[in-house]
């Protein structure tokens, strides 16, 4: 449309609306003003060229090139406010440039302090991803919570049916004329839809399994943590000097914190890994995801659980040269016996009567825990859990330890050691545990991960691997007894 067809439409328009004696309405007066700023620029730009100008562009060139950056301003002004719900007429009709009407917009939005609305969109891949993670978790008796939408229709395809719609939905349109093999040979890459479900439905079952573990030395021992493998020295803190009595202008006096060496922690890692064979999948084994995962997640925490209560029951030497429990640490009972009114009076005179480095402070530790094995667990009970002393034929001479101290039995405490049936323990709280569980950066839980099978090995690939060290950390906050 050049100038004059631009003129004789904006005539047009007025001529339609005063023939009908009305004003023009939105539609009729958008445009108008629209070819009215088209006009404007042409006429800005065709103008008599200077005298002895060398400009090879003519007027109609200017002409086209003009509506052409008026439409591409329209449009790109309009596109711009719709998506922040903004009414572009008014910076259209002003003349405003795109940057500007952005510089106007974000002002706006930083006046009205609306923050920008920012939606993520999931796709068919990502929907079908955690409906299959859910639905194959739920076939393999696993707990979802909430599952994805979709997940109950799709747990009831076969492992075979789910890699090949996995495949179809990567794009093979042949995915369901493939044999076992070739599916395993073509589709089953470590960054394939399907292996990336199998992978995250192994994790569900290993975190799961991990968490319900039949575990009790999280319950005593103190967490830390580590941030890498290099030996890390332990200092025990003792006590400072008493404030001395200060004169009329005196100096104060010089101190030093007591402190000693302690133990050395350092971190240890513990791996292994298991295999999904070819056969696995073609038999549609979907007990294998819900039942191997579990299995080395549980022994991997009851290893850790098993190597806190030999670190009691083996009494190994530690940082001072002497055994955990020794007379040197003043922390092995006089009274050998069951658990007793007798017995655990000595035990906790023993760890009251700890003193801090420098040995002038008593630490006065109470007694939190008491540690048995199975084997003394029901007497333990019955002795802790009773208001009278369960010793005495007088109902009237009442239990000092009634519900004082939180009983814990564990099986490895009966293996542990030659006499480990008869030996039990007092400990403090959990914050000054004797033994500590450090963990790499915290993290307390073995990491689980798929791989590459290596070449001519059809089927899946996991390794497992646990950082973690068991450390004796502190002797005088536990007290050990030999039994009967």
């Amino acid at each position: 449309m050049n100038l004059e067809q631009m003129l004789a439409r904006q005539q047009a328009i007025l001529d339609a609306a005063k023939a009908e004696q009305r004003d023009l309405n939105e539609t009729e007066q958008r445009e108008f003003d629209m070819l009215q700023h088209t006009i404007t620029a042409l006429r800005s730009i065709v103008e008599p060229m200077p005298s002895g100008s060398n400009n090879p562009k003519n007027n109609e060139e200017i002409e086209r090139q003009a509506i052409e950056n008026e439409r591409q301003r329209t449009m790109d002004i309009d596109n711009l406010c719709r998506s922040f719900g903004y009414d572009a007429n008014e910076y259209i009709k002003d003349g405003k440039s795109i940057d500007e009407v952005r510089t106007l917009i974000l002002e706006k939005q930083l006046k009205d302090k609306k923050p920008l609305s920012v939606s993520i969109v999931k796709d068919e891949g990502d929907k079908f991803r955690e409906a299959a993670k859910d639905g194959l978790a739920l076939r393999a008796g696993l707990t979802i919570d909430k599952p994805a939408e979709g997940a109950n229709e799709i747990r009831n395809l076969s492992l075979k049916d789910l890699a090949r719609e996995s495949a179809r939905m990567e794009g093979a349109n042949n995915a369901y004329r493939l044999s076992e093999d070739e599916l395993l040979r073509q589709y089953m890459t470590p960054t394939s839809l399907f292996t990336g479900i199998m992978d995250q439905t192994a994790r569900i079952s290993f975190e799961q399994a991990y968490l319900n573990a039949e575990t009790t030395y999280q319950l005593w021992t103190k967490r830390g943590t580590l941030k890498d493998f290099r030996p890390t020295k332990t200092y025990a803190t003792g006590t400072a000097g008493s404030l001395l009595l200060v004169p009329e202008n005196g100096e104060l006096k010089h101190d030093m914190v007591n402190a000693e060496e302690g133990p050395t922690r350092q971190l240890l890692t513990f791996g292994r890994q298991f295999s999904m064979s070819r056969q696995a999948f073609i038999n549609d084994d979907v007990d294998f995801i819900s039942t191997i995962p579990a299995l080395y997640a549980q022994s991997a925490r009851l290893d850790v659980n098993r190597i806190a209560y030999q670190m009691l029951a083996t009494n190994p030497v530690i940082w001072t040269g002497n055994q955990f429990f020794s007379s040197q640490h003043n922390n092995i009972s006089d009274v050998d016996g069951n658990p007793s009114v007798e017995t655990v009076s000595d035990m906790r005179m023993k760890m009251r009567n700890q003193k801090a480095v420098g040995g002038d402070v008593f630490l006065n530790i109470p007694a939190k825990f008491m540690i048995v094995p199975t084997t003394l667990e029901t007497m333990a009970g019955q002795f802790v859990g009773s208001p009278v002393d369960p010793a005495q034929t007088n109902p009237n001479i009442k239990n000092p330890f009634y519900n004082s101290l939180q009983l814990i039995s564990d099986p490895e405490l009966d293996s542990a050691s030659v006499n480990g049936i008869k030996e039990w323990y007092l400990l403090g709280d959990q914050m000054r545990s004797p033994i500590q569980v450090d963990f790499l950066n915290g993290i307390d839980m073995p990491t689980i991960a798929m791989k590459q099978a290596p070449p001519g090995q059809l089927g899946y690939l996991w390794d497992i691997h646990f950082d973690y060290a068991v450390t004796i950390v502190n002797y005088k906050t536990a007290v050990k007894n030999n039994g009967l």
